[in-house]
């Protein structure tokens, strides 16, 4: 108001003082108009004079106009440096000379901050957000005043008061702000009680809040924002549920001798109403029967908003995965509070049958388009289908090249019932250098070093990125076993959806458990292709070359036949079937696996026999975050020709990480005088059912199921020597990497090194 005054009475001033100057008066007098011959500003100390100039358009040789002066006084305001601004116009032989007088806004020269002790004073400057040489704006200092009454307060300190002072020096315009503050006491939540609430518990309605009272030294903080949205949290779940008229009111009560909150949270519940009729109008395309099937609102169960749009996006995504794109969906409510029932009438205007013109991809500056291309399951001149459009994002996803990938559509120039698709990528690294180590219970301690690339390019020199390749050159050394890798993988041969996977390797596994060190070296090219997005079949060859070293004297007689080098020539064959809804962080779907190998034979090489396999996996997720993973596998080996027996580095073996939890590392197996030496028919069960942890997202609980056998003979399927182990486990994702921890109980045949149990853990980081 001062601000709007100031300028009207400018405004009134010149243009009384003055009324025969105005270009507009001399024009109505049939006079010549003269113009301005000279500006002259005065009054400014810090803002320079051709700032001001540059912000009028009042100048040297222009007209003398009442509008124009009018605006450049409302410019020159606005720039926020001047608490006043004046016009003055003198009538000189030349023109008119026109005179701007500003009184210019103080600058913050100095700001002081005491009483402090809560926060560092270089947080408290931040959170003010006016800093020194800038202009004094008292709306700013206020505004900044209360951010810093929020910080103190989202720390439990209630009744702080803070007193805000401002020195101006009339000559320099230079003023000094200082903030004293009164931080008083700590308070911290004693309790948190409910009343009224007659259809929830309370224990229920907790768990929505995230505020909570204090539990020893855990929790009790009280942050106003946070609990507006717990309330907020609790409204909206009781609407949910069918109570529209509910209010949800909080009272505190401050004990300020113990320095502490009480918090009663009144709920006024309100009637519960409930689904009357539920119709359709305006469907024209499909039946009633079809749309039905949509809708998880029925008649008779509980009405709630949410779910009205919940069921509106599903109509609307039922016609877009028909190709009807712009199909719009508007509920008509009608509220009965007699009855307690909601009537809801969806209006659909189901709009014009639109098809693909072209598929354009943006975002993307290292991967080829034909790499995300041939991903994507709709094609161009086809019908709009939103479930191909979203299996295609899904499957850009499964890629691991983008942390984002969204879709929408643009008109087309050829028809009004075509659009153009428009896939938005944005790119994330796929190259790593990394190296670092961890810790296990099976290796005592393991260092790594990698380096890789997930969208390598074999044929673009000199950046090697964007085709779609994987490359990865990998050497690990742990206390147990030492693996080195080369390992590339061309998903799409000759632009087909056949994978080619080439892999170069040698391990060294000086296991404890036995008296020999296996030394192995070998390569692999495997082939496979895709049917129909989640079946693949394929087969390769392996040669390997498999030396035992280091045998004790008193080696058991399985190992001790074959000591020494062994060559080994197979052919590998595999089928699969994979539909989880994301490969690296699963929460539905399945996969079957189906596979074998058989070494010697017509192939040549040492030994001769056969493995087959198969692996079955199903996850499940339920309420929210929680997950079930079921698997179970099965492999039987079987020697032939003139081998005495499937050799002892490739027959099973169970027990630790990765097996069955509570055994030790390869001790659930056939022994001789107690070492392990193998088994020829394989079978294993784990279950896990994990969960989230309350309050720390970084933690997720584990409860598991682990049982399983080694049996010494081909194709002995039989429970004699079944384990069970049960325990709890906990995962974290920490900055250092990924952590594991479980405890595995034997409940039948107890391992003689492990009778009580066993604890596992891994812990890997990559720098």
């Amino acid at each position: 108001m001062k601000k709007f005054l100031s300028v009207l009475l400018a405004i009134c001033l010149f243009a009384t003082g003055v009324p025969s100057v105005f270009a507009e008066d001399a024009a109505q007098t049939g006079q010549s108009q003269k113009k301005i011959a000279s500006v002259e500003v005065r009054g400014n100390k810090i803002v320079s004079t051709a700032t001001i100039l540059s912000k009028i358009q009042s100048q040297q040789g222009a007209p003398l106009r009442q509008q124009q002066t009018n605006e450049d006084i409302k410019r020159l305001y606005d720039t926020g440096f001047f608490q006043d601004v004046r016009f003055d116009v003198e009538e000189i032989s030349e023109g008119y000379k026109l005179i701007v007088r500003v009184d210019e806004k103080p600058i913050i020269r100095q700001i002081q901050i005491q009483g402090n002790t809560v926060f560092k004073e270089d947080k408290i400057r931040k959170t003010l957000g006016v800093m020194e040489g800038q202009i004094l704006d008292r709306k700013a200092l206020k505004k900044g005043e209360e951010e810093v009454r929020q910080l103190y307060g989202n720390k439990g300190y209630r009744f702080i008061d803070i007193q805000t002072d401002v020195s101006t020096d009339a000559q320099t315009k230079e003023s000094i702000v200082t903030m004293k503050i009164f931080e008083g006491k700590k308070f911290k939540i004693k309790e948190i009680r409910f009343e009224g609430n007659q259809s929830f518990q309370a224990k229920q309605l907790s768990k929505l809040m995230k505020t909570k009272a204090q539990w020893w030294f855990l929790f009790g903080t009280f942050k106003e924002e946070v609990f507006e949205k717990d309330i907020e949290r609790i409204s909206f779940y009781y609407q949910k549920e069918g109570y529209l008229d509910v209010k949800v009111v909080p009272e505190f009560e401050y004990l300020k001798d113990q320095n502490q909150i009480k918090i009663l949270i009144r709920v006024e519940e309100g009637q519960h109403y409930v689904t009357g009729e539920v119709k359709f109008k305006g469907n024209t395309l499909f039946p009633e029967s079809e749309l039905w099937q949509s809708l998880e609102m029925l008649p008779g169960l509980t009405y709630s908003q949410f779910y009205v749009s919940q069921d509106m996006e599903s109509i609307r995504n039922f016609y877009a995965s028909e190709g009807y794109i712009e199909a719009r969906v508007a509920p008509d409510v009608n509220l009965n509070k007699e009855t307690g029932k909601v009537d809801v009438v969806y209006e659909i205007t189901e709009g014009e049958l639109f098809f693909v013109e072209k598929i354009q991809i943006r975002g993307n500056t290292k991967t080829r388009d034909k790499v995300i291309r041939r991903e994507l399951r709709i094609r161009p001149g086809g019908r709009f289908d939103g479930k191909k459009i979203e299996k295609s994002k899904q499957r850009l996803e499964n890629l691991g090249y983008f942390e984002g990938i969204t879709y929408d559509t643009e008109p087309s120039d050829t028809a009004t019932n075509r659009r153009d698709l428009i896939f938005r990528v944005k790119e994330k690294r796929t190259g790593e250098l990394s190296f670092g180590g961890g810790v296990s219970s099976i290796d005592t301690f393991m260092g790594f070093a990698e380096i890789s690339q997930r969208n390598f390019d074999l044929f673009n020199w000199p950046r090697f990125t964007g085709g779609g390749q994987t490359l990865a050159l990998r050497g690990q050394i742990g206390t147990i076993n030492q693996q080195y890798d080369f390992n590339f993988v061309e998903p799409y041969l000759f632009d087909k959806p056949v994978t080619m996977d080439f892999n170069t390797y040698y391990t060294v596994r000086d296991d404890y458990n036995v008296d020999f060190k296996e030394k192995r070296l070998g390569f692999s090219d495997i082939f496979s292709r895709l049917f129909k997005d989640v079946f693949r079949v394929g087969g390769g060859y392996v040669l390997e070359r498999v030396n035992l070293t280091d045998v004790a004297g008193d080696a058991p007689k399985d190992v001790t036949d074959f000591e020494g080098v062994n060559w080994l020539s197979r052919i590998r064959a595999f089928t699969s079937f994979d539909n989880r809804d994301n490969v690296f962080n699963p929460t539905k779907g399945r996969t079957i696996n189906f596979g074998g190998d058989m070494v010697g034979g017509f192939l040549g090489g040492d030994q001769d026999y056969y493995i087959l396999r198969a692996a079955y996996t199903e996850y499940l997720s339920f309420r929210k975050k929680h997950m079930i993973e079921f698997q179970a596998r099965v492999s039987t080996a079987q020697e032939f020709g003139s081998s005495p027996s499937v050799p002892v580095f490739d027959r099973f073996y169970a027990g630790g990480l990765g097996t069955i939890r509570g055994y030790g590392y390869r001790r659930v197996s056939p022994k001789d005088n107690d070492n392990p030496v193998g088994g020829q028919t394989l079978g294993i069960v784990n279950i896990d059912y994990s969960f989230p942890v309350p309050k720390l997202d970084m933690f997720r609980g584990v409860v598991f199921v682990d049982t399983g056998f080694v049996n010494p003979d081909a194709y002995d399927f039989g429970f004699g020597d079944v384990v069970v182990s049960v325990g709890p486990g906990i995962k974290v994702k920490t900055p250092i990497g990924p952590l594991a921890f479980y405890y595995g109980f034997p409940l039948v045949n107890k391992d003689t090194e492990n009778e009580n149990g066993r604890f596992e853990f891994s812990l890997s980081r990559s720098f």
